[in-house]
C-alpha cells in the first residue's frame, strides 16, 4: 500500500472554492504511478520496453466535500491482475481525518508502437495478495450504448489541447471527468453535489481532435455523458454521474 499527501492549491480550486474530482483523480493517479513503481511496475520501468499502463474505468464515491486550502491523503494498493487487466483501489481522507472519497480503477498494458493491449506479465500476477482487501464493490461493468439511453438534454463542443496530453501522447484521463461535466447545466446541480461518477474509457484523444460531450438523462439526478470524436463518430467515453 502506498500512502502520499498532497496540499491543494489555489488554482486547483473552483469558483466555490472545492476541490473539483478531476484534480482527486490527478491526486489518485500520482500516488498509484509511486505505488506501480515501488512495485518495479511503474512508467519508469514500462517505458523502457515501450509499454505504459492504459486506465480503462475508474470509480469514485465522493463522502465529503473539499475545501479550501488543506492536506490531502491518498492511500492506494495494487489489489489484483489477472492475464488482462489489473485492478487499484484507493481512498482518500482530508486534513481532519475525515474519508472524503473512495474508488476501484482497472488498467491494462499497452504496446505503444503496436497501440495494442498485451497479456499481463506473470511477474504482475505474482503480487496478488492471497486475500485482496477490495475498498468497494464495482458497479456497471459495462457501459450501455448511447442508443439505449434516455433523453438528449445538451450537447457542448470541446478541442484537446497541448496542454490536455500526458506523457503517452494522448489526453489524460482526468480531463475526460472535466469534458463530461462541462455538458451539464448549471442549474441541473443546483445546490447538489457529485456524489459518485464511473467512467468507462473507450478509446484515445490526440491533440487537435473534436469532441462533442452529450449529455443524456439516467434518472433523478443521475446522467450519462457520452464523449464522441464527430471525424469518425468514435465513442471515446461514457460517464455516469449522480448528484445528491
Amino acid at each position: 500500500m502506498q500512502e502520499e499527501i498532497f496540499k491543494t492549491r489555489y488554482h486547483e480550486m473552483n469558483p466555490k472554492g472545492q476541490i473539483p474530482v478531476w484534480v482527486l483523480q490527478n491526486y489518485f493517479q500520482e500516488a498509484a504511478g509511486i505505488d506501480a513503481h515501488n512495485l518495479s511496475y511503474g512508467w519508469e520501468e514500462l517505458s523502457i520496453n515501450g509499454v505504459a499502463w492504459i486506465l480503462t474505468k475508474l470509480q469514485i464515491q465522493l463522502l465529503k466535500p473539499v475545501s479550501g486550502a488543506q492536506k490531502i491523503k491518498v492511500k492506494t494498493w495494487h489489489c489484483y491482475s489477472d492475464k488482462i487487466q489489473s485492478r487499484r483501489d484507493f481512498i482518500m481522507f482530508n486534513e481532519a481525518g475525515d474519508h472524503i472519497a473512495k474508488g476501484v480503477s482497472w488498467w491494462l498494458i499497452m504496446d505503444l508502437s503496436k497501440r495494442k493491449i498485451t497479456r499481463s506479465p506473470q511477474s504482475l500476477i505474482d503480487l496478488n495478495d492471497k486475500n485482496p482487501a477490495p475498498i468497494m464493490e464495482a458497479s456497471m461493468e459495462k457501459a450501455p450504448r448511447e442508443t439505449e439511453l434516455g433523453e438528449l438534454l445538451n450537447t457542448v463542443k470541446l478541442t484537446a489541447r497541448l496542454e490536455d496530453l500526458d506523457s503517452n501522447n494522448h489526453v489524460n484521463n482526468s480531463h475526460f471527468s472535466a469534458w463530461a461535466l462541462e455538458s451539464l447545466p448549471a442549474e441541473k446541480t443546483e445546490g447538489k453535489t457529485l456524489a459518485e461518477i464511473i467512467i468507462h474509457f473507450k478509446a484515445e484523444v490526440r491533440h487537435g481532435d473534436e469532441v462533442l460531450a452529450k449529455l443524456y438523462t439516467a434518472g433523478q439526478d443521475c446522467y450519462w455523458h457520452i464523449l464522441k470524436r464527430p471525424l469518425d463518430d468514435k465513442e471515446i467515453a461514457a460517464i455516469y454521474t449522480r448528484w445528491e
